[in-house]
């Protein structure tokens, strides 16, 4: 865990903003320091998350369970991030799940296809939460 960055303490930080429980969440990182701030920030707001840390993890983590919401990092060494959403997004328990691109570049004029929205790094827990909340379909909770 991250010091400073446990879950009931980012829980606190989204105050006064419904919980996003039952809010299933892939969350995928190939740095340990970024995977470790995405399961307590996406904690923090209520979802539940599994996190990994390469594409070949997340291939089969969505083969496996059906998430609401997939953040990919872009920058994974083992498959670029866009590929990864494409191959998610074709696997028949991820069909129409939305899929967003985390990533420390700047957000294109144009978000590429794969991916539903675009976050950049760095952001605050009010920020994956509306996001979260949007992509989800709970924007009014």
């Amino acid at each position: 865990m991250v010091r400073g960055y446990e879950p009931a303490g980012l829980a606190r930080r989204v105050g006064g903003l419904a919980p996003l429980t039952g809010l299933c969440v892939l969350a995928v990182d190939d740095h340990e320091v970024g995977r470790s701030l995405l399961k307590a920030m996406v904690s923090g707001t209520g979802a539940d998350v599994d996190v990994v840390g390469s594409a070949e993890e997340a291939m089969l983590a969505a083969a496996q369970r059906r998430y609401d919401v997939v953040l990919v990092d872009l920058g994974l060494p083992d498959r670029p991030g866009d590929r990864l959403a494409e191959e998610i997004a074709r696997l028949p328990t991820m069909r129409g799940v939305p899929i967003v691109a985390v990533t420390g570049r700047d957000r294109p004029p144009v978000v590429p296809p794969m991916f539903v929205d675009w976050m950049t790094k760095p952001y605050g827990v009010r920020d994956l939460y509306r996001l979260l909340a949007g992509v989800s379909g709970r924007a009014g909770v």
